[in-house]
């Protein structure tokens, strides 16, 4: 033994030489693993003087992986030999003492733990077996002498409750995880234990309590809280019933115990679980709760015992839940119903108090409460109208910032789903009568007073003022009419105009000029019907209020939100380009920021990495730009002239970037910089209308977009090498494509070809939807450009689909490329079909010129190349669904082709593949004879019968 107690010591020694841990660590795993091991250890952890802690939890441990794991490898003898030695523990330990340790055990709590835990291990395995009298054993050791308090042993009850909480744990907690097999042996424990031994062991915790409530709160506290646990699985009447309860109630009285005596409460009322007999404890317990709440009247949000006002918010919460519950089902009586609505109405003044508690963790604990209290069929009572304009007052005013904290510095997103939530319990004239009461009052004050006010009673009335349109249902309205005549603004719309006219947004504080462009860019159709204030929020916008703010968080949010303002009001902005793009031309100059990741020396930027910083917000005024230029009202001339002055300045510095030297430690900056010039010039051409294809040409700025398209094909070819730049050139295109229209068709070749040399799986991802927009936007006139390129595409596409995935996210990426690219495949041959079909219809003949020698050498080669690959598993259900759009597009073509694709496949094609002649026959006939979902299932076997 005393190796064992030297082993521990090394094992958990931080200063011991690593070869001796490593030694002291192998015996003890010897130790534990031994026949014997756990008999020394059994007898070290009981030996008298006691060993070190360190042993005698490490001899604990042994003895625990044997009952729990090993016990079969046990005879009676050898558990008669544990129990007993373990009840002789108990006994000299926790019932006689030594005489040294004084009135209570000595042992350090986790110790005291641990052994009641071990214990508790030997009690699941032979309790209904060959340990009936557990329990009685227990109890006449905890009242064997009058060493104690009443008639309880005060050595022995701290134990014996600690190896009642370890049996809860073990036996009924909910929260471990447990087997089938597990499972079935707790529930035959418990029932054992319901047949008699809970009836023994709940009048004891009852005299536990009597006898130790003025000078034991830790015994009390830990009594309370099994009362608590064990109510959830024994009959409940045990503890509910008169004595029990107003014993616990008393506790609600004393500082010292309440809260514990609050959780065993919460406790009781989640056993409720509308049970068919709930209703008569509901009698027996309802009103002494609620009354117990009720005596808690001297609280008015404000208190320094702060857990217990949220423990008793949780009683609230939870009492109020089930009450909630009755109410709300049809199978309890009527009378059930209105007893129980009784006792909500009770409550609810202190769902009222919890919810407007300063302390979050207080007003969340009554949640669950506040989401029951839901519109009910029909009209509301005066009460419920009263409750709920209440309630509705202390949610807006919870969701003002306390004066303690910052603007920024908190999270109300909760509180704000709860007033949403409210929205749906209150009616209409109520809701919006006291939303815009508190809008107008606050602004009718802030235009009296200014800025005497402080910043929190604004930013909650325009918060307000917001959130006002996300619960509205449907479009908001602005307007009220009667027969169809406008007779005056909505209360939105008052709410609204009130907010532009009082000038809030002067307020010096940044919250304010923020919310005021929320609102704004929230409810831009306002401004459809009073376009005069137009300007004045455009002005706002663009001085120090918003995008000249000196915040960057204020900046760089106001310039997105004046994106949407000006992009969803494009028709109404006649006249105020001359007026803003001077106004923003300064924050037009682009200046790259390397993210703060990135290290020296490194040589790669993500796409991701390039959009951080500002730019990825100042990208937006690039667009609105291109928005303001484009506007009906302005002249052709000028719409060129504003164009050029904006993009020639960006196109000259992708000309001075260009210049770069690769050997210049700075070089990353610059093609950063020539990333955020590309995107800037693409995102003014997303504002600019599409081209139509007979006008295209004619439009005044094709000109200088096609000077843009040759610049970014230039800086492609440069650096290709650099995924950012591709990225760019991408996202350039695609821009491009609707502003030039037929115009950009001669330079997709380069592009392609230029994408394609550097592209990794994940841009062909993105790349082949791209080809494929531009195939169905240039039909039939793409045909031709494809031809020339669809060879190296697919040479592309298949050089990373014949390569082994070196893990599961190039695996998933793989699989998106197949899925892509069959995508691509198959939108060609459907806009072939279209373009055919309408040449048709026309009369101007059968076929479109090179869209047969395409469909027979590009589509039906990937038609079977695609399932053909190795790399192609015919089981996967991922490859089941492009098998079935293959089959499509078969079927597709054999409409389209008739008897001369039939012929093809039997007399060119299927031979091309060293397909035996019988197999090309019985596939030919099946592709004319079976219908799609026949198809499907031929196809597969067809693939495996050519691939074995």
């Amino acid at each position: 033994m005393e190796q064992i107690e030297k082993a521990v010591a090394f094992a958990l020694d931080p200063s011991a030489e690593s070869s001796l841990k490593a030694q002291a660590m192998s015996f003890c795993e010897q130790v534990k693993s031994a026949p014997d091991g756990w008999q020394l250890c059994l007898s070290l952890f009981v030996r008298s003087p006691k060993s070190t802690p360190e042993a005698r939890i490490f001899t604990l441990q042994v003895l625990d992986d044997v009952l729990q794991n090993r016990i079969a490898s046990l005879n009676a003898s050898e558990i008669l030999y544990i129990k007993n030695t373990l009840m002789d523990f108990v006994k000299r330990e926790y019932v006689v003492g030594d005489g040294n340790d004084g009135e209570c055990s000595s042992e350090p709590n986790y110790l005291k733990n641990k052994f009641a835990h071990t214990l508790t291990l030997l009690f699941v395995q032979i309790y209904t077996t060959s340990w009936r009298e557990f329990f009685d054993e227990l109890l006449g050791l905890l009242r064997s002498t009058n060493s104690g308090v009443g008639q309880i042993n005060v050595r022995t009850v701290d134990i014996f409750l600690r190896i009642l909480l370890s049996i809860d744990e073990e036996v009924a907690s909910l929260v471990v995880p447990r087997g089938k097999e597990e499972n079935n042996r707790n529930t035959e424990i418990k029932d054992t234990m319901r047949t008699g031994d809970v009836q023994k062991i709940t009048p004891t915790l009852y005299d536990i309590l009597i006898d130790y409530r003025r000078q034991g709160q830790d015994i009390v506290q830990m009594c309370l809280k099994i009362i608590g646990l064990y109510i959830a699985w024994i009959d409940v009447s045990l503890i509910v019933n008169e004595a029990y309860m107003n014993l616990i109630y008393q506790f609600l009285g004393d500082s010292r115990l309440r809260i514990s005596a609050c959780e065993c409460l919460t406790e009781h009322t989640n056993s409720f679980h509308g049970n068919s007999d709930c209703i008569q404890r509901y009698e027996t317990a309802r009103k002494t709760e609620s009354d117990s709440i009720l005596k808690f009247d001297g609280y008015n949000g404000k208190t320094d015992d702060i857990d217990f006002v949220e423990q008793v918010a949780k009683l609230t919460n939870t009492l109020g839940t089930e009450l909630c519950k009755i109410w709300d089902e049809t199978e309890f009586s009527p009378e059930a119903r209105n007893a129980a609505y009784v006792q909500i109405e009770l409550l609810l003044p202190f769902l009222l108090k919890f919810l407007g508690d300063e302390y979050d963790e207080t007003s969340s604990a009554v949640f669950s409460f506040l989401k029951k209290q839901k519109k009910k069929n029909g009209e509301l009572s005066n009460s419920q109208r009263e409750f709920l304009a209440s309630l509705l007052n202390v949610i807006v005013l919870k969701m003002r910032y306390d004066d303690e904290t910052d603007w920024g510095g908190t999270d109300d997103d909760e509180v704000e789903a709860e007033f949403l939530e409210m929205r749906k319990a209150v009616d209409e004239p109520l809701f919006t009568t006291y939303i815009h009461s508190a809008v107008i009052n606050t602004l009718d004050n802030y235009q009296i007073r200014g800025n005497e006010v402080g910043w929190r009673e604004f930013e909650l009335a325009l918060h307000l003022l917001y959130l006002y349109g996300e619960s509205y249902q449907g479009q908001p309205s602005f307007l009220v009419k009667q027969n169809n005549k406008v007779v005056g603004l909505s209360p939105l719309g008052e709410m609204v105009q009130k907010m532009i006219e009082s000038n809030i947004s002067a307020y010096p504080h940044p919250s304010i000029p923020l919310s005021f462009f929320e609102n704004v860019a929230r409810y831009y159709q306002f401004f459809e019907i009073q376009s005069d204030h137009i300007p004045i929020v455009l002005q706002t916008f663009v001085d120090t209020r918003g995008l000249h703010h000196p915040s960057k968080q204020i900046r760089s949010r106001s310039w997105y939100l004046f994106h949407r303002f000006v992009r969803s009001l494009k028709p109404y902005m006649n006249g105020y380009a001359g007026t803003v793009l001077p106004l923003i031309q300064d924050l037009l100059v682009i200046q790259a920021e390397i993210p703060p990741a990135i290290n020296a020396g490194e040589t790669i930027l993500s796409k991701d990495q390039a959009m951080s910083g500002s730019f990825s917000d100042q990208i937006y005024l690039f667009e609105v730009v291109g928005i303001l230029i484009t506007v009906d009202s302005i002249p052709p001339e000028t719409q060129l002239k504003f164009t050029e002055e904006i993009i020639n300045p960006l196109l000259a510095e992708i000309q001075l970037d260009l210049t770069i030297d690769l050997s210049d430690p700075k070089y990353l900056f610059s093609v950063l910089q020539l990333h955020h010039l590309m995107m800037a010039i693409a995102s003014i051409g997303k504002g600019f209308p599409d081209a139509s294809k007979s006008q295209a040409a004619a439009a005044p700025w094709i000109g200088i977009f096609k000077q843009a398209t040759e610049a970014v094909l230039f800086v492609l070819k440069s650096l290709d090498r650099f995924e950012i730049i591709r990225d760019a050139a991408r996202f350039s295109f695609a821009r491009f494509v609707n502003v030039l229209g037929t115009e950009i068709l001669p330079y997709i070749p380069p592009l392609i070809n230029g994408l394609l040399n550097e592209s990794q799986v994940s841009e062909l991802v993105d790349f082949l939807p791209f080809i494929g927009l531009i195939s169905h936007k240039f039909k039939p006139k793409i045909f031709d450009i494809l031809n020339e390129l669809i060879l190296p595409l697919v040479n592309k596409v298949f050089l990373f689909l014949n390569q082994a995935p070196s893990g599961t996210d190039e695996v998933l990426l793989l699989m998106e490329l197949r899925k892509a690219y069959l995508a691509f495949i198959l939108g060609l041959f459907n806009y072939g079909m279209e373009a055919t079909e309408s040449m048709q219809s026309n009369g101007i003949g059968r076929h479109l010129p090179g869209f047969d020698r395409f469909m027979y050498e590009q589509i039906l080669r990937v038609c079977f190349e695609v399932p053909m690959r190795d790399t192609f598993n015919l089981s996967d259900g991922q490859s089941i669904l492009v098998l079935n759009e293959i089959c499509l597009i078969l079927k597709a073509m054999l409409a389209q082709q008739s008897s001369d694709f039939v012929d093809y496949l039997r007399g060119t094609w299927l031979p091309s593949i060293q397909c035996p002649p019988e197999l090309a026959e019985e596939f030919s006939q099946a592709l004319q004879q079976l219908d799609a979902k026949a198809l499907r299932k031929y196809f597969q076997e067809f693939i495996r019968k050519l691939k074995s």
